[in-house]
């Protein structure tokens, strides 16, 4: 019975894993924003790093922000949220409803974007608001460093984990996919591909997923997804690290060679395969022992006194 029971556990914990894969590197993972007072979990510490970017179009109005990147920090009960490229809703709510209803061209109502400079701050004790600053000049000069600081360290932990998971990749159940990406007719230059890459931790509690869709060698896309009972909300994607459409050079000297390494490989990995390249004698040894003459036919030549192996060679060399 309890070996029946573990059993069920292992295929069910497998399961949740393939779904929550499948989520995560769903190109149409979406973005809820997180909001500090939806969280139902406040006793673990935790670190969490929102991005996104979408393409200005005037012909589509963008009901969500275009281009915003948060840093959550959850230290001993209290969180502390801090944003990059924040726009108050609020405000711009009435001008998506006048370009919504009326037939024109739309102008970018996000007018905050992603610099590296953050304009929003709050922190909370649980669900009690303690401070709440949205003034750029203000929270930029007390939290820009802090800030760039903890978003790096962090992104660089996950990074290098997911590089130990590359290097790893047999027991990781690393999965690269390289896709050509279609061009036009008249486009006669070398094809692109598209290259996306999975991973999981082998303790299969965290999954990472990093993606250069456009085929230019830079990965744009990282996500990294753990199964702690933490949530943005409803297709939210990752909920540990969510990039998306990254432009931000300072991120990309971060993560921008995390899909090339995957698929090319890394120098480390090619060191370990080096070093258990078999000998060239093994395998020597291991054709002799594996092919061999029959053993009539090995009498006949015997019989006949023909040397097979100095017919070949001879046979093997190029006539001058």
């Amino acid at each position: 019975m309890l070996h029946t029971f573990g059993k069920f556990i292992l295929i069910a914990f497998s399961l949740a894993v393939l779904f929550q894969a499948r989520s995560l590197y769903s190109k149409d993972a979406e973005l809820q924003l997180i909001d500090v007072f939806k969280l139902s979990r406040y006793d673990e510490d935790r670190i969490a790093y929102q991005q996104f970017e979408k393409q200005y179009d005037q012909y589509h109005v963008d009901t969500e922000d275009n281009s915003i990147a948060a840093l959550m920090i959850i230290k001993d009960k209290k969180i502390y949220l801090l944003k990059d490229g924040y726009d108050n809703p609020e405000q711009i709510r009435n001008k998506i409803l006048m370009y919504t209803n009326g037939n024109k061209l739309c102008p970018d109502l996000w007018e905050n974007k992603i610099s590296g400079n953050p304009n929003f701050l709050l922190v909370a004790d649980r669900k009690v608001e303690l401070q709440k600053n949205t003034s750029k000049e203000w929270v930029s000069s007390n939290y820009k460093d802090f800030y760039i600081k903890i978003r790096d360290e962090f992104l660089k932990k996950h990074v290098s984990i997911f590089l130990s998971l590359i290097i790893n990749r047999k027991d990781t159940e690393m999965n690269v996919s390289r896709k050509e990406i279609p061009k036009r007719i008249s486009d006669q230059g070398p094809s692109k591909y598209a290259i996306s890459v999975t991973a999981r931790t082998v303790d299969g509690g965290t999954v990472y997923y990093a993606e250069d869709a456009d085929g230019d060698g830079i990965t744009e896309t990282f996500m990294v997804n753990t199964t702690d009972g933490f949530s943005w909300g409803y297709r939210s994607g990752a909920n540990t690290i969510f990039i998306k459409n990254n432009t931000q050079k300072d991120i990309e000297k971060i993560i921008g060679k995390i899909t090339n390494t995957a698929h090319h490989g890394s120098p480390e990995e090619q060191q370990i395969i080096k070093k258990t390249f078999p000998a060239p004698d093994k395998i020597s040894t291991m054709i002799n022992d594996i092919y061999r003459i029959d053993p009539d036919t090995n009498k006949y030549l015997k019989d006949n006194k023909i040397n097979i192996e100095e017919i070949t060679e001879k046979g093997s060399k190029a006539e001058k």
